[in-house]
């Protein structure tokens, strides 16, 4: 215990200088805390719990293009598919453009079973499920889609689309709970809709999701189709639906490295901030290290309380940034996950906790170990010419 006291004493010997330290650490942590958790919440949604056995068949020139919607009587005749349905994107917006959320057009009953996990299907009262089956204005919402904006079972839903210069009232006959507050940011409706009331669009869809029975049947699956339509008018591209997702995300650009590089750059900062407190603190006391070392304490003692005082200043400043980065990312996904429904979702994980705490206590030991090994090791004389 008289070493901690020694070590607290030590350390804020200079209050104003600790503060300010503690506060930079803080700010520190707080923006990796905050930047890793961002790029984990988006690289989380290029994966999802039924992902595994699921793959997408679209045009090969572009996501954006529809392709024939016969092209599923191939599908259906291979024995390694277990079923498949077929999606639009349709863009529609709610009374007002900045209502933005996911809207589909699919096959009602297919789309069920497909994405059985994300709509938690056999949790469905089966009473919602056949009214969404037999009213070809039904809709599916998820819960937190919901709630936004006060919808309940019942409800009719207004949707116009831009893309397709048509509006669609859609009465809502499924509120689900999925299994991720992003999954619950989407609505769903009968394709059969869009499709009669734009003439381009009849027969046509935006792509096709197609579940296997085994896993490892993919990339096999993957090939035969890309084949067998390789000299159709509208070519083929097969890829799970991880890489489909992926290359939804890579539209916002290499958001990966830009996480990476700034999080670097960021390390580096707190590198140089604690290595220049810890110099400056120690070169001040070099009479008094001198001194103690003159009634008794061994080099190894000196390092040790002085290597203490740095992980004590790295501590505190990791635990007041991971507090600041856990009530903001709260807030944040409250408040942004209404807006940008990904975001729901976000999250600072345990795991990112951990590291944050292993990096600063690292560069702490980093910064410390150098200015702390000379000054434990230079002559009791040398240090004792200032008295």
């Amino acid at each position: 215990m008289k070493f901690l006291t020694l070590v607290l004493r030590s350390l804020f010997r200079s209050k104003r200088r600790t503060f300010l330290t503690v506060l930079s650490l803080a700010v520190s942590v707080f923006l990796i805390a905050l930047l890793q958790s961002l790029l984990g919440t988006m690289d989380a949604l290029t994966t999802s719990t039924g992902s595994g056995t699921r793959f997408v068949v679209q045009d090969k020139a572009s996501f954006t293009n529809v392709i024939p919607q016969a092209y599923t009587n191939f599908l259906r005749q291979q024995p390694e598919v277990e079923r498949f349905t077929v999606l639009q994107w349709f863009g529609g917006e709610y009374k007002d453009p900045k209502n933005f959320f996911a809207n589909f057009g699919v096959d009602p009953e297919s789309y069920l079973q497909v994405y059985r996990e994300e709509t938690n299907l056999p949790t469905l009262p089966l009473e919602q499920v056949r009214d969404f089956l037999r009213d070809g204005n039904g809709c599916m919402v998820g819960r937190a889609l919901a709630d936004k904006f006060g919808w309940r079972v019942g409800d009719v839903v207004p949707l116009k689309s831009s893309i397709f210069n048509l509006t669609v009232r859609l009465n809502i006959r499924i509120i689900f709970t999925g299994l991720r507050k992003s999954d619950e940011m989407v609505l769903a409706f009968n394709i059969k809709q869009l499709q009669e009331a734009v003439p381009w669009m009849k027969g046509r869809v935006g792509a096709i999701t197609v579940r296997a029975k085994n896993p490892a049947d993919i990339p096999r699956l993957c090939e035969r189709i890309d084949h067998h339509f390789a000299n159709s008018a509208q070519e083929t591209l097969s890829i799970t639906e991880n890489a489909f997702n992926l290359n939804m995300m890579k539209l916002l650009g290499d958001y990966s490295t830009m996480v990476h590089s700034i999080s670097a750059a960021v390390l580096v900062a707190i590198l140089i901030v604690t290595a220049n407190t810890m110099a400056m603190a120690i070169r001040e006391r070099t009479t008094q290290i001198s001194t103690m070392r003159a009634l008794g304490f061994r080099s190894g003692q000196i390092l040790s309380l002085l290597m203490a005082e740095g992980l004590l200043l790295s501590l505190l400043g990791s635990g007041l940034g991971i507090a600041l980065a856990t009530g903001v990312a709260s807030a944040a996904a409250k408040v942004a996950g209404q807006i940008i429904p990904w975001m729901a979702d976000f999250i600072i994980t345990p795991e990112t906790l951990l590291l944050c705490v292993l990096i600063t206590l690292a560069l702490g030991l980093l910064s410390t170990f150098i200015p702390a090994y000379r000054a434990s090791r230079r002559p009791i004389t040398e240090g004792l010419r200032a008295l």
